[in-house]
C-alpha cells in the first residue's frame, strides 16, 4: 500500500480516518512524509510560503540542535530566530545554520521577546521540560504554532491548560512525538487496527540506558556565559549548583521529570495509539535510585502499569543505570510489543515487526535509511527520518493554518503525557492512582492529588 492510499483510508472495523481513540484520528504523516522526502517538492513555491521559525533550545549537546537542523532542512522553512540562554550555544546554533542554509539567523536569549515579533511564524521549543507547557501557551496567545517537544507539560495540571489554550486560540499544535508522522508506524499501527494480531488486549514498553552518575554538586558562580534566570524562567529559584546543566537537569525535580517523561512518552503513546485507548483508569508505579549515591531525585528503575477501560493494559519499565541485552525479539534499547489473540507486533525505534503465535516473522515495516538503524543510538538525535517527515508535517499545518493535519495534535499529545505523569504521581504517592477515563482527571478520594501541579516562580503563573 502506497503512503498516499494510507492517509484518508477508511479504518474497517471503526470507520475512521485510522481512529486513535475516541477523539482522535491520524490525518496528515503520510502526506507530509510524501511531500518532504519524495522528490523534496513541498513549499518551493513563493517566498511568501515560506514559514518563519524560532527555535527556542538550540545548545549542541541537546535535543533543540538536532531538531533545529531538521527544520532547517526542511523546504519552506526558515530559522529566523535562535533562542537560548546559553550565550554560546546562540553563537554555535547560528553558526550551523548559515553553515546549511546560506542565511545567518538572529539570536536571542529570551523567548518573551522572540514572540512579540511579526516576522516569525512558529516556535520550536526544545528547552527543558519546566519550560514546555509554559512557551507552548505563551506562543499560542501570541497567534504563533508551536512545536513542543516530549512530555508537552510539566505537570498533570498543565496538561488541562495546554488542552484549553489550544482551544480558545485555535493555534496549530504538535509534539515532538516524530512516530505518529512515520509512514512505517503509521502502515504497522494500521495493521494492528486492522485485526493483523487479532485482538489485543496488552502492551509492554521499554526503555533502557546506562547513564552514569551526576556526583554531587557543589554551589558555584554562575558562568557568564549563562543567564541562569532566565534559564529558570516559570521555576522556583534555586542557587546554582555546578552539575545541573546541560543535560542533568533531567533528574532534578524542579525542572526534569525523569526517566518516565523523557522516554516512555514515546513508545505508550505507540501502545495507546495502536491499541485506540484515551485516558486510564488506574495506574500504579514502583520506583527507586538505586544505583549510585549521588544528586539525581527521579528514578533509575521504575515500572509503570495503566489499566484501561475494556480490561486493557499498558505497562512500561525504565532502567536508566544499567543496560542488558533483552531476550529476542525485544533486544532493541527501547520499543513496545503488542500481545494479539493472533500474534504479536514489536515496535523498535525505527520499525516494526509482525510475528504469528509460533514467534515466525509474518511481515517487517523498516526505516530505509542507514542512519535511523537501531544499531545507532544517539540520545539527542535517534530517528532522524522520521523527525524529517514530522517537522514536514507542522510546516504544512502552519502554512494552511489548519491544526487538525498535525499528526500529533493537542488532543492525543495530552493523552500520552497525562500516562507518564500519572506513573511518576503514582510512584510518589505510593499507592493507585484513580481517574475518570473520559477526562484524565482524579476521581474523588484518589491518591496523588499533592503531586498533580507544580509551584511557579512569582510571575511565570501559568492560567
Amino acid at each position: 500500500m502506497t503512503n498516499a492510499a494510507l492517509r484518508g483510508k477508511p479504518d474497517a472495523r471503526r470507520g475512521s480516518l485510522l481512529y486513535n481513540g475516541r477523539r482522535e484520528f491520524i490525518k496528515a504523516g503520510a502526506g507530509a512524509f510524501a511531500i518532504a522526502v519524495a522528490g523534496r517538492a513541498f513549499g518551493v513555491a513563493a517566498p511568501s510560503n515560506t514559514v518563519r521559525v524560532a527555535v527556542m533550545g538550540c545548545h549542541a549537546k541537546g535535543r533543540g540542535f538536532a531538531v533545529m537542523q531538521r527544520a532547517a532542512e526542511t523546504p519552506g522553512c526558515e530559522i529566523a530566530v535562535v533562542c537560548d540562554v546559553d550565550s554560546r550555544a546562540r553563537e554555535e546554533a547560528a553558526a550551523k545554520i548559515l553553515e546549511i542554509t546560506g542565511k545567518r539567523p538572529d539570536t536571542a536569549s529570551d523567548v518573551r521577546k522572540v514572540l512579540e515579533r511579526g516576522d516569525v511564524d512558529a516556535l520550536i521549543c526544545c528547552a527543558p521540560d519546566h519550560w514546555h507547557a509554559w512557551a507552548a501557551v505563551a506562543a499560542m496567545r501570541a497567534g504563533k504554532a508551536i512545536y513542543v517537544e516530549k512530555p508537552c507539560t510539566f505537570c498533570a495540571a498543565e496538561c488541562e491548560v495546554l488542552e484549553r489554550v489550544q482551544k480558545e486560540t485555535g493555534a496549530v499544535f504538535e509534539m515532538g512525538s516524530q512516530r505518529r508522522s512515520s509512514p512505517v508506524f503509521i502502515q504497522s499501527v494500521k495493521a494492528v487496527r486492522d485485526g493483523a494480531i487479532g485482538e489485543v488486549h496488552f502492551a509492554r514498553c521499554w526503555n533502557q540506558n546506562r547513564r552514569p552518575p551526576i556526583g554531587k554538586g557543589k554551589t558555584a558562580p554562575v558562568p557568564e556565559w549563562l543567564d541562569w534566570d532566565l534559564w529558570q524562567g516559570p521555576a522556583k529559584r534555586e542557587e546554582f549548583h555546578d552539575n545541573y546543566v546541560h543535560y542533568n537537569w533531567h533528574w532534578f525535580k524542579t525542572w526534569g521529570t525523569g526517566e518516565c517523561p523523557n522516554n516512555a512518552t514515546h513508545f505508550v503513546d505507540l501502545a495507546r495509539w495502536a491499541m485506540g485507548l484515551d485516558y486510564p483508569e488506574r495506574t500504579v508505579s514502583l520506583g527507586a535510585r538505586g544505583y549510585f549515591d549521588d544528586d539525581w531525585q527521579w528514578y533509575d528503575m521504575q515500572t509503570c502499569t495503566w489499566q484501561f477501560p475494556g480490561k486493557n493494559f499498558i505497562t512500561w519499565e525504565g532502567k536508566c543505570a544499567t543496560k542488558y541485552p533483552g531476550k529476542a525479539p525485544m533486544t532493541d534499547w527501547a520499543g513496545c510489543i503488542l500481545l494479539g489473540s493472533k500474534g504479536y507486533l514489536l515496535f523498535g525505534p525505527n520499525g516494526a515487526t509482525q510475528y504469528d503465535l509460533g514467534a515466525n516473522v509474518v511481515r517487517k515495516w523498516d526505516a530505509a535509511d542507514a542512519t535511523a538503524s537501531a544499531q545507532v543510538h544517539s540520545l539527542t538525535d535517534p530517528t532522524r527520518l522520521a523527525d524529517v517527515s514530522h517537522i514536514a508535517n507542522f510546516v504544512e499545518c502552519v502554512r494552511a493554518k489548519d491544526p487538525s493535519r498535525a499528526s500529533q495534535p493537542v488532543v492525543s499529545s495530552v493523552r500520552s503525557t497525562m500516562m507518564v505523569h500519572l506513573g511518576n504521581i503514582a510512584a510518589q504517592a505510593g499507592e493507585a492512582v484513580k481517574t475518570d477515563p473520559a477526562t484524565g482527571r482524579l476521581v474523588k478520594g484518589s491518591a496523588g492529588a499533592e503531586f498533580w501541579g507544580r509551584e511557579y516562580e512569582k510571575g511565570w503563573e501559568l492560567a
